[in-house]
């Protein structure tokens, strides 16, 4: 299955975003669970607040499509997403 790397970059609410919070972080366990997403976490603060998530999809549309249902998305916190093909050649995400 392809693997893709999401970015995000938060916008400035970080009040709405730290509500938002655990919903976001239930439809990523969620995700995990059922072996979409691979690893996730926040970036560095620095220049700008963040997140990768590492998903394994059929394609970017797939990926796309779950993004859209992140709570994050609904109450407006992400600034901008970057979704990339992502070829893993070694480690556990890797294919041999």
């Amino acid at each position: 299955m392809p693997v893709f790397a999401v970015t995000y970059t938060y916008g400035p609410d970080t009040s709405t975003r730290m509500d938002s919070r655990p919903s976001h972080r239930q439809w990523q366990s969620d995700l995990v669970e059922a072996g979409v997403i691979l690893a996730s976490g926040p970036l560095d603060d620095e220049p700008q607040p963040g997140g990768l998530l590492i998903f394994s999809a059929a394609d970017r549309a797939e990926v796309e499509r779950h993004l859209a249902d992140d709570p994050y998305a609904s109450v407006g916190v992400i600034e901008s997403v970057s979704v990339r093909g992502w070829t893993p050649v070694f480690g556990p995400f890797s294919h041999d």
